[in-house]
């Protein structure tokens, strides 16, 4: 009896592996792109705590060199300021909006104020209009 040796892969077997791989990499894409949205808001959370380090090392300094001045004044005016007195190396960049832009919040202003008065920088937030994973605005964060 002879034995018949087949080379090859059916039409069927084709199409059924064709079909799982097409499950798997559906799955797969968003995943990815969470992933992708996770790394950022990771970045977004990092940065943003290393520039209000650098805003309360400028506040320390700036307080323990020249005592007696008002409140305010002893907030940097700009961020380029804390770079001066490296307090801070560069303005990083905004993973969410690939800028290095970033929404500045003085002392004098109010809570929810969309334009800051430029008396100090108090606080920085991102300008990305997005809302995070956790459904809160990135400028909230």
């Amino acid at each position: 009896m002879a034995i018949i040796e087949r080379k090859g892969l059916t039409l069927l077997e084709l199409v059924v592996c064709t079909l799982i791989i097409g499950i798997l990499a559906s799955t797969a894409v968003p995943l990815s792109k969470n992933f992708v949205r996770y790394e950022k808001e990771q970045l977004l959370r990092e940065r943003l705590k290393e520039m209000r380090q650098a805003i309360d090392r400028f506040y320390q300094l700036k307080y323990a060199a020249e005592p007696g001045l008002e409140h305010a004044d002893y907030y940097p005016k700009s961020l380029e300021e804390l770079i001066e007195r490296r307090c801070l190396r560069r303005i990083p960049v905004d993973p969410i909006t690939g800028q290095s832009a970033w929404k500045l919040r003085s002392t004098s202003d109010a809570e929810n104020v969309e334009i800051t008065d430029g008396r100090n920088v108090f606080d920085v937030m991102s300008t990305s209009t997005e809302l995070g994973s956790d459904g809160q605005p990135y400028q909230n964060w």
